[in-house]
């Protein structure tokens, strides 16, 4: 396998911190250009002198944006940017003849609908025709499509910790569902490097709260990926809540239905489904009727899922934990770099964890 020759967009922000340490010890990776509007002419060392401890990209000076030589020469170029913003790269690159391959760490690309996109991101989406081209990123549910695509949407961080811990139940498709209430908390660090006094140590230290508990962003991306699996599903209700913690989310899933009750009647097939769903992917671990822990997957690729049945209520309860910076952004999006050029699926993401 040939290098892989990367750029990057965005590269000083949490995932784009994220995904230099990871491409740093990648096998195959080469990065050529990362771009970053307030660190421009620096070198990566001297910026994150403290906190990035590279090896092969340690002396490379940020960009203020892609030069044509940048873009001939890109076999990959990684978008780490904010809403909006992506779907404006992707139109320079698209017009100035780019030829390589496009992930998107970005919300741009995930949603199908424009209209959808617009609704919920109260922006114009200026790239409609190329929605399609985009495939939705979820290399355990996704893994064809994503082997060959040239372009990927990376999901979300919330999303990933819920279709991981829905996709098995909701392909048992006899079943009937009335509701998914869907119970998330989140680090710190999915609210990115943005200054805001939530944010803040004084704030956040020993506190805890919901936010956006009505209208989140990534409600239609979630709802949109799990009608794909099943269209029992209507609607979803989500709350996310912010934790006094630097990474991680864990997600508490809680379903019902008008047939439910075959389910949890059936409480061990559903637990062998689940293992069986996922027993040749490695980054899924199925901890059975066991509750995930964010410890035991921070700082790594991982998602943990565990499975319930609440017999005096006729709740299913499905748990799933994950490190929102890895499997919830950069280390997935590693995962679908590496699936899309043919590599092994764990290359450059064999992480022991923070906590190991």
């Amino acid at each position: 396998m040939k290098e892989i020759k990367i750029s990057i967009a965005g590269a000083s922000g949490i995932t784009g911190i994220e995904l230099l340490k990871i491409l740093d010890r990648h096998e195959y990776s080469t990065i050529i250009t990362v771009l970053s509007r307030t660190f421009e002419d620096k070198k990566i060392s001297s910026v994150f002198q403290n906190t990035l401890n590279l090896n092969k990209n340690k002396n490379i000076f940020f960009k203020n944006f892609f030069s044509k030589s940048d873009i001939k020469d890109s076999d990959l170029i990684f978008l780490c940017l904010p809403p909006g913003k992506s779907m404006e790269y992707v139109k320079y690159l698209m017009e100035n003849d780019y030829k390589g391959k496009i992930i998107d760490l970005g919300s741009d690309f995930r949603l199908k609908k424009p209209e959808v996109y617009e609704e919920w991101y109260k922006d114009r989406h200026i790239l409609k025709d190329m929605l399609p081209r985009f495939v939705y990123g979820l290399p355990e549910l996704n893994k064809k499509e994503i082997k060959n695509a040239d372009y990927v949407a990376n999901p979300g961080c919330y999303p990933t910790s819920v279709i991981l811990a829905l996709a098995p139940l909701l392909n048992l498709k006899y079943l009937e569902f009335d509701s998914i209430t869907i119970d998330s908390k989140s680090g710190v660090s999915g609210a990115g490097r943005k200054l805001k006094d939530d944010y803040l140590f004084l704030n956040i230290s020993e506190n805890f709260f919901a936010y956006s508990p009505v209208k989140h962003r990534h409600i239609p991306e979630i709802e949109q990926e799990l009608k794909n699996i099943s269209e029992s599903v209507n609607k979803i209700s989500f709350t996310p809540h912010l934790l006094p913690i630097n990474r991680g989310i864990f997600t508490s899933i809680y379903v019902g239905g008008t047939n439910i009750g075959e389910i949890i009647d059936a409480e061990d097939k559903i637990r062998a489904f689940y293992e069986d769903f996922y027993k040749n992917e490695t980054f899924i671990k199925f901890i059975n009727n066991d509750v995930p822990k964010i410890s035991n997957v921070s700082g790594t690729n991982s998602a943990h899922i565990g499975f319930m049945a609440d017999y005096r209520t006729s709740i299913i309860k499905i748990f799933s934990a994950i490190d929102n910076i890895l499997k919830g952004a950069s280390g997935q999006a590693v995962q679908n770099m590496n699936l899309m050029f043919g590599l092994d699926e764990e290359e450059g993401l064999n992480m022991l964890g923070n906590y190991n």
